[in-house]
């Protein structure tokens, strides 16, 4: 597996140049094939892609890379080895901006010496959001992959993930981190981000790898879940999330199954985004971590496969390639 360092500077809504660090991935080289650009979620790193516990299992990008195609996962700004900005600085939108930049550095081939001419923006929880957001402003992408974020942020577990935060500098590793950096309070990110059909060494390598986000962040998400952002979305979207994702799924907005979903969600999309519904049996919010994660892992590189192919060189059937509400 190749892996590349790239560092780029981008300013972004943020004071200042910040630091966006990112690891290119690919079996073999990289030249010619679609890209998975890979967005992670609050709290965490790139490491959420790559998860360092039982990676053949875990790890999306191992996965993604067996099934031939590239990778370029990065940490967001805020987080890992990215630069930290003050904290009302990093938000949605000004991710949203990093990621366009990204997506146009991968495009003209200044990371790793690849251009790449078919991107799918693949994003996990907030990174979800950031990926509509994205997608919707720029249009940039050729598909989008959104997982463990829906428009029904209002059950009973959603505001467990601010009530669970704490700030960052309580926590011995972010001790220098500025005011207004948060992580997750030791012991919470099972409640949160789990159901019962998960490893106890998952949760407790969660636990040890945990990341900061930021009160930016926590106050510019809520907006993400308007029907405007995802309906400017101009891209085939697979949305997918776990049976029991304790953020989004309950009583009153069940996710039994992915016809179910598509229902309630399909609205919220135009019909250029052809929209694929999946779900994830027995999972809670990190779908890419529990025990069937297997399953979820090669589904997205099928519906990627179907809408762009594995390479350049191919046709990209888009939303010819799929039937809508494939997954149900």
């Amino acid at each position: 597996m190749l892996t590349a360092r790239a560092a780029g500077e981008h300013a972004g809504g943020c004071a200042g140049r910040s630091a966006v660090v990112g690891w290119l991935c690919s079996i073999g080289p990289a030249a010619g094939k679609t890209l998975q650009l890979l967005v992670p979620g609050y709290t965490y790193d790139h490491s959420y892609w790559d998860f360092g516990h039982r990676p053949d299992r875990y790890s999306y990008i191992r996965s993604a890379t067996r099934a031939g195609y590239a990778t370029f996962s990065f940490d967001r700004l805020g987080a890992g080895r990215s630069s930290r900005p003050p904290a009302l600085q990093v938000d949605v939108p000004t991710h949203a901006w990093t990621v366009h930049q990204l997506v146009t550095s991968l495009r003209a081939g200044r990371f790793g010496g690849s251009a790449f001419d078919k991107i799918a923006l693949v994003g996990h929880s907030m990174g979800a959001a950031i990926a509509q957001v994205e997608a919707s402003t720029y249009r940039d992408v050729d598909a989008v992959v959104l997982s463990d974020w829906l428009h029904t942020p209002l059950w009973r577990g959603t505001p467990q993930v601010p009530i669970s935060s704490i700030p960052a500098q309580h926590d011995a590793r972010f001790t220098d981190t500025p005011l207004g950096y948060v992580t997750t309070a030791p012991g919470t990110r099972r409640l949160i981000f789990y159901s019962g059909n998960v490893e106890d060494e998952v949760v407790a390598h969660d636990e040890a790898t945990k990341q900061t986000g930021t009160l930016g962040e926590e106050h510019s998400v809520v907006p993400t879940v308007l029907p405007h952002v995802t309906r400017g979305i101009r891209a085939p979207v697979l949305l997918a999330t776990g049976e029991h994702d304790a953020l989004f799924c309950g009583p009153v907005s069940p996710c039994t199954d992915a016809a179910t979903v598509r229902s309630r969600e399909v609205g919220f999309f135009s019909s250029q985004a052809c929209l694929t519904t999946y779900v994830l049996p027995g999972a809670g919010h990190n779908i890419n971590l529990h025990r069937n994660s297997r399953d979820w892992l090669g589904e997205a590189s099928r519906w990627i496969d179907a809408v762009l192919g594995k390479r350049a060189t191919t046709p990209s059937p888009g939303c010819a390639g799929i039937r809508a509400g494939a997954g149900e």
